[in-house]
């Protein structure tokens, strides 16, 4: 059984890391107010992550029920400089979208970009280990001050079309001395992005990417399940008006999670000591995919057991603000 990790703010107002297995009490790891820095500290010291979490584990305990209701369960991953967080993701990944396209004909210049993508991860996405795969969609999210807290609010923006939910599982990174990338854990994540926009027109995709995003409250240390049932559920008021049982993990996805990985962390020169990454590694099922329309104060609550608590987020529609072009400085 594998350890699940929270960062919390305490009723005190000090920071703390938790640690739990299955349906244990959460306790506190001494010594330890950050995911980065714990797992830099495994890194540094040749050790693996639950080796030094087993040997910081204390006897004190926190409720992760009632910190998540009270707002105090922090995203489960930041820097010190938010900047130093980068938030990517990857799309067209699950073979749901792939298996339920119609005939596009036999003929490939006839084919849909997208369409194309897709066949690409069909055919390429799961490469023999040293081995490069396919390259999958990409896309950029922000940095980590694009990331809300679980329960809180993802903002959709006055300029945008039409926001929806994109329940899926993201990986969470820290680059170490040697300048490589150290896979920390899994989470529950909520890729918020404007899907009006994208289904108006495919080629606004990165301007439709670039919204608040939120991940899980519980970061599972290791690898999850290949085949992972996940429940999503959209709710008005006191009324669930959408919701969907889904398969993710890499048995329904097209690429591997090592594929995607690698197409993120081949461009070297992004990589800097310390630096944290937040992958998403795409979505399988969409409210707005079926008619859905978003709506101010919805609340999505994404489940799946190997994760723990649920990542739970409202909407809120942001107001107007000042969009003009950059001052002159002559």
């Amino acid at each position: 059984m594998t350890y699940r990790l929270s960062q919390v703010d305490l009723a005190d107002g000090s920071r703390v890391v938790t640690a739990r297995r299955g349906e244990d009490a959460a306790r506190v790891l001494s010594g330890t107010t950050n995911l980065r820095d714990l797992a830099l500290d495994a890194i540094n010291a040749g050790r693996s992550l639950p080796d030094l979490i087993a040997e910081r584990m204390t006897s004190d305990t926190v409720s992760l029920e009632d910190a998540l209701a009270q707002g105090r369960i922090r995203v489960p991953i930041d820097h010190p400089d938010p900047a130093h967080v980068l938030v990517a993701g990857s799309g067209l990944s699950h073979r749901s979208w792939y298996e339920a396209q119609p005939d596009h004909g036999p003929d490939p210049e006839k084919w849909p970009d997208y369409y194309k993508i897709l066949r690409l991860g069909d055919e390429g996405g799961r490469p023999a280990e040293g081995e490069i795969g396919a390259q999958p969609e990409w896309f950029y999210k922000g940095n980590g001050s694009i990331l809300v807290r679980p329960g809180g609010a993802v903002e959709h923006p006055f300029y945008g079309v039409g926001p929806g939910e994109e329940a899926e599982i993201a990986g969470l990174y820290v680059v170490g001395a040697d300048l490589k990338p150290y896979r920390i854990g899994f989470s529950l994540g909520n890729e918020f992005s404007d899907e009006e926009m994208y289904f108006r027109n495919v080629y606004h995709l990165a301007q439709s990417k670039r919204r608040q995003v939120s991940l899980g409250p519980e970061v599972l240390i290791g690898a999850p399940p290949s085949d992972l049932r996940a429940h999503i559920a959209l709710r008005r008021g006191e009324d669930v008006i959408w919701d969907a049982h889904f398969g993710t993990g890499e048995d329904n996805m097209l690429h591997s999670f090592a594929n995607i990985e690698a197409h993120t962390f081949k461009y070297r020169d992004g990589l800097s000591e310390g630096d944290v990454f937040v992958l998403y590694f795409g979505n399988a099922v969409m409210s707005t995919e079926e008619g859905q329309k978003i709506e101010d104060g919805d609340v999505f609550e994404l489940r799946a057991e190997p994760f723990g608590l649920p990542l739970i987020n409202s909407v809120r529609f942001g107001a107007p603000f000042d969009v003009g072009p950059a001052k002159d400085l002559w």
